[in-house]
């Protein structure tokens, strides 16, 4: 169908832009096309007639550059299809591409590395290259000026980006876990439930410098069931938190994965966990690791249990528990 689409829009030179041919995609990622074209109308007559022609429906908009846009889905990839009066090597996300381009042959494996952590973390690609390079301003911007840099400077930023920015270590944990209860406290609101499991498990913690920045806690099987969950045999990923500073960089994920590698190599083949059904963001991320919905507990965060009375979670009470498990 892709083949299709680029023979037909052929007049309008189609250039696959963005994430996919810089290596960079992620789950999610969009599949960019970018088209030039003299009249806008006349563009979007013609890719309407495309899309029709492949039974595809597609959502139209006019943006202000001016440009037609297209978006819709083909299979599980989202493609947006974007039309401007302009030769697509001027175009902006062309152009934000072949810098890219550059500082990731500068850069190699440990700059895309970290691009893509923050992309998994739901950074757009632009924002991700600034804020890995640590440059301030409009990242769509500050990326379009970095064109006229001479090679041996943007070879300077990148040393210096990936000199200054290595990730936090993360290794099992050994010492008292009393010096655990600050991010504890970040993934659970109740003393009273914290006390019951901390010192529980194995920790993995990730440490930056020697600062403790973020933990997971993953429980072996005890043979009981938990709760309203019939998983006697399966590990319980408990805490998992990261320390503000640290965050939006992709290591919520890496503390995941570790700890999921962990309880793989004690011959495990089920994790199941809990969070708040009132915090979408988080059910977000865990479903994007793999973790798959099992069921709701409800009422499961009361006084009783140690949680303020009345707690909100971005406006919403929080009140209920959403259990989730992965299987491999």
């Amino acid at each position: 169908m892709l083949a299709r689409l680029f023979r037909d829009l052929a007049p309008f030179q189609p250039t696959l832009i963005g994430t996919y041919p810089l290596g960079l995609a992620v789950d999610g990622s969009d599949l960019d096309i970018a088209c030039a074209c003299d009249d806008l109308d006349r563009f979007e007559h013609a890719l309407r007639a495309t899309l029709a022609g492949l039974g595809v429906a597609a959502r139209f908009e006019r943006s202000p550059i001016p440009a037609v846009v297209a978006a819709f889905e083909l299979g599980d990839v989202s493609v947006e299809i974007f039309g401007q009066a302009l030769p697509v090597t001027m175009q902006r996300g062309f152009r934000h591409m072949v810098i890219e381009g550059r500082l990731l042959v500068i850069g190699g494996a440990p700059l895309a590395a970290r691009v893509r952590d923050l992309k998994r973390a739901g950074t757009r690609t632009e924002p991700a290259f600034a804020h890995v390079l640590g440059l301030a301003g409009d990242p769509y911007e500050v990326l379009l000026a970095l064109e006229a840099w001479p090679p041996d400077r943007l070879r300077g930023l990148v040393a210096g980006a990936l000199r200054t920015a290595a990730p936090p270590v993360i290794a099992a944990y050994t010492g008292d876990r009393a010096a655990l209860l600050p991010l504890f406290r970040i993934a659970d609101d109740s003393e009273q439930e914290i006390a019951s499991y901390l010192h529980r498990g194995t920790v993995l913690a990730a440490t930056d410098s020697g600062a403790l920045v973020g933990h997971v806690q993953m429980i072996e099987p005890s043979g009981e069931r938990r709760g309203p969950i019939d998983a006697p045999t399966a590990w319980e990923l408990k805490s998992l938190a990261v320390a503000d500073s640290h965050r939006q960089h992709g290591l919520g994920r890496r503390l995941v994965e570790a700890g999921l590698a962990h309880v793989r190599g004690h011959g495990a083949s089920r994790v199941v966990l809990a969070t708040a059904a009132a915090d979408t963001g988080v059910l977000q991320f865990y479903q994007r690791l793999g973790f798959r919905l099992l069921r709701i507990e409800r009422d499961a965060f009361t006084p009783a249990a140690g949680y303020p009375a009345e707690l909100l979670v971005g406006g919403i009470p929080l009140r209920d528990r959403a259990w989730l498990d992965i299987t491999w």
